[in-house]
């Protein structure tokens, strides 16, 4: 099961490196055959040699960034997906969480964060209806949005916006795949899918504020 998790984060970049080898792979084949020998190499030959070395390594680097801001567990290893959320959460500064039912946060050390989260009012949470941790919660001084299970019964991805509202904001979203739970994260720097998060986030806050205190 951890060998899926590892896959899941991975592979992506196992087959790009894998493609980008194969093209390096050809580059030095045709200059071993239409090239003299490597004692003979022309000066131009050999600053292609070292340019196709340089890029290829700064290639593989970006490649190896890009994909490190992805995580996938085992659905049933619980506790690294509780890890996970209390670390992103605890050093997030104002978060807003999208969330089905907050099951991931049924544990004392996260329930005592998003407490402190709330009393210093730096907790938002949107989820369908409100339960027993999220009345705790705004009672503590959270923003509670519960917009309705019959507008969005049961989200398909889950996400939580770290430093909300200031730069540097950024979202990991969760998902579904198969027998394993993906988290991606996407700063706020013209990724797409942080403006959706943050219009969603938006849309329930407004729509929270038009209906009448209960």
């Amino acid at each position: 099961m951890k060998f899926k998790a590892w896959w899941k984060t991975w592979s992506g970049l196992v087959f790009k490196l894998a493609a980008l080898a194969g093209s390096v792979a050809s580059w030095i084949r045709l200059l071993v055959i239409f090239l003299p020998s490597p004692k003979n190499l022309p000066w131009w030959a050999i600053v292609l040699l070292v340019s196709a070395v340089f890029l290829t390594a700064v290639l593989v680097l970006l490649e190896f960034l890009s994909h490190r801001h992805r995580r996938a567990y085992a659905k049933n290893d619980t506790n690294a997906i509780k890890g996970y959320m209390h670390s992103w959460i605890e050093h997030g500064d104002r978060v807003a969480i999208w969330s089905r039912d907050m099951s991931w946060a049924q544990n004392a050390d996260t329930r005592r964060l998003l407490e402190q989260k709330a009393r210093r009012g730096e907790l938002i949470l949107c989820l369908p209806e409100k339960n027993q941790l999220a009345t705790e919660l705004a009672a503590a001084g959270a923003e509670v949005c519960a917009y309705g299970a019959n507008l969005l019964e049961s989200p398909a991805s889950r996400f939580t916006i770290a430093f909300f509202g200031r730069d540097g904001a950024r979202v990991a979203v969760g998902r579904a795949d198969g027998d394993t739970h993906v988290i991606d994260e996407f700063n706020a720097v013209g990724h797409p899918a942080f403006y959706l998060a943050q219009d969603l986030i938006g849309l329930v806050r407004a729509q929270c504020a038009d209906r009448p205190a209960e």
